[in-house]
């Protein structure tokens, strides 16, 4: 099933005429869980917490998209943990004001300050790898953009042989 959505994904990237579109996206996600989620769309399997709030930015470059991301876990007013990861893949618009992405994601997961995150950019603590794919929308005129990501992650704490999955709901702007 993966290598048919990659497969689509790349045919739409290359149906796409070959633009110089450049963009910036920053955008807030907030956990299913808070929008009242609590298991895989379709299914019985739970999602895992992927945090309380977090953020991502988005570069794309044509069918490229290169970015970062990360989601807090809050206590007591303040962040107590995060995961944090880089991003990168294919990014397509399938329609003028609709957006498909399909982005490889590397991280670490509860990190708890600035020193673990340089610690597990320099290979010191466990990494997770997954995907992460998006569909959003974007309001015409306007910089504001809406939408889901799905992310499947592997190499998470406690989640076992399989996947953890989440979801995050986005908004944010596009410039």
């Amino acid at each position: 099933m993966l290598r048919t959505l990659a497969a689509a994904v790349a045919a739409a990237a290359l149906a796409v005429p070959a633009r110089a579109q450049v963009s910036l996206g920053l955008e807030l996600t907030i956990p299913a869980q808070r929008l009242g989620m609590t298991h895989a769309p379709g299914t019985d399997r739970p999602l895992a917490a992927m945090g309380d709030a977090g953020a991502t930015l988005l570069l794309r470059a044509g069918p490229l998209g290169l970015g970062a991301g990360a989601e807090g876990f809050l206590s007591g007013g303040s962040v107590s943990r995060y995961d944090a990861s880089l991003l990168g893949g294919l990014v397509a618009d399938l329609l003028p004001v609709l957006r498909l992405e399909l982005l490889g994601e590397l991280g670490a997961a509860n990190l708890q300050g600035v020193a673990d995150l340089r610690r597990a950019a320099a290979g010191e603590m466990g990494r997770f790898y997954g995907v992460r794919p998006g569909l959003s929308a974007k309001l015409p005129g306007f910089p504001l953009r809406v939408g889901v990501w799905g992310l499947a992650r592997w190499g998470m704490p406690g989640a076992g042989a399989g996947p953890a999955l989440g979801l995050l709901g986005r908004v944010g702007l596009e410039f």
